[in-house]
């Protein structure tokens, strides 16, 4: 039996999801005819713009561009409007809240000035080219990191989290020195979960899971203030793959992909559950790999591994259907879900 205080948790929470949802399928129309309106929309052209400076046709057949070209490419924005507002005024601001909330929107607004970025070149093959090459990619990423670090040093002024556990009495203290370890891995779960953002549903679908397992994760731990933010969360990604099951009325973006990374490790990184969160989300860590493999390949041995990466466009160069590999990674991820929730059990 539940007690009166897990009642109330589960009832604020599936009500602040409500919230979310309702507050979502508001806004959500709105922001499809304004960016419609102000053209904020995908324009994928011919060009050289790949990794290797080999032309992008292989990348514009998947995107089937005659038919995806103008779609609305930030629509991200509800994630990034909707999650933080409704989290503060229905939330309690806690000092870890506070952080939480600020890496959240400081996240989604980086990944959507990066939206605002490429739309804005879109007649300038010189920039679009440059976009690509590894030194682009290493600059924006050390940008990243130092935005990883003030956040992270934020959480370490709270004092909430004064060790990081490992694995059961595996634990590091968490000093300043740690910093800039943490930020580097932080990093690289955004990045995971942006790069899953590249068919219709897939990114939605597999962080949806995501974030109902580390619901369950966080409530058998006791992490229970954790659990309305999540919830939040869930609503507001409910309408969000409403709206992008194929043909998908919008893509997210860094505006919604970014913040989701950044709350799903922080999440973790906070409650102790880092373990299962690996696990959890290996599906996104795999596509993160196999674009990190392809750059690394194509620059210092020239060749490619993958048709094209990351590794969901590569089976669709194979000839699946988007719709095949989306819905089987969200099975993938649902089975990694279920053996990080186990594992979360041995580690009580």
């Amino acid at each position: 039996m539940f007690t009166e205080l897990e009642i109330g948790i589960i009832r604020d929470s599936l009500e602040a999801l409500f919230v979310a949802f309702v507050v979502s399928a508001f806004f959500t129309p709105l922001m499809i005819n304004f960016m419609y309106r102000f053209r904020q929309t995908s324009e994928i052209k011919a060009s050289k713009a790949g990794i290797d400076g080999k032309s992008n046709a292989l990348f514009r057949k998947i995107m089937n561009v005659q038919e995806t070209n103008g779609t609305p490419n930030m629509g991200g924005v509800m994630i990034l409007f909707v999650v933080p507002i409704v989290s503060y005024l229905l939330l309690p601001l806690t000092p870890i809240m506070k952080v939480l909330l600020f890496g959240f929107v400081l996240f989604g607004i980086w990944g959507l000035l990066d939206v605002l970025f490429t739309n804005s070149i879109k007649g300038n093959p010189e920039l679009i080219e440059k976009q690509e090459r590894f030194e682009w990619r290493m600059g924006k990423l050390g940008v990243a990191v130092l935005l990883n670090c003030i956040v992270t040093y934020c959480l370490y002024k709270t004092g909430y989290l004064t060790d990081i556990v490992i694995w059961n009495d595996l634990s590091l203290v968490f000093m300043p020195i740690l910093i800039p370890i943490i930020a580097v891995v932080g990093q690289f779960a955004i990045y995971a979960s942006e790069l899953t953002d590249g068919a219709d549903g897939l990114m939605v679908g597999i962080m949806g899971v995501i974030f109902a397992a580390l619901g369950i994760v966080t409530y058998i731990g006791g992490a229970t203030e954790f659990l309305p933010f999540i919830f939040i969360v869930l609503g507001c990604l409910g309408v969000n793959l409403y709206f992008n099951i194929p043909p998908a009325r919008f893509w997210n973006g860094g505006p919604g992909a970014m913040p989701l990374g950044f709350a799903a490790f922080f999440i973790s990184l906070v409650t102790n559950n880092l373990i299962p969160y690996f696990i959890i989300s290996i599906m996104t860590w795999i596509i993160l790999a196999s674009s990190i493999i392809q750059i690394l390949s194509v620059k210092f041995f020239k060749r490619r591994v993958f048709k094209i990466a990351p590794i969901h466009h590569h089976f669709q160069a194979l000839g699946w259907p988007m719709y095949k590999v989306v819905m089987r990674f969200w099975l993938y991820t649902v089975f990694s879900s279920l053996i990080g929730i186990l594992v979360s059990l041995y580690l009580m």
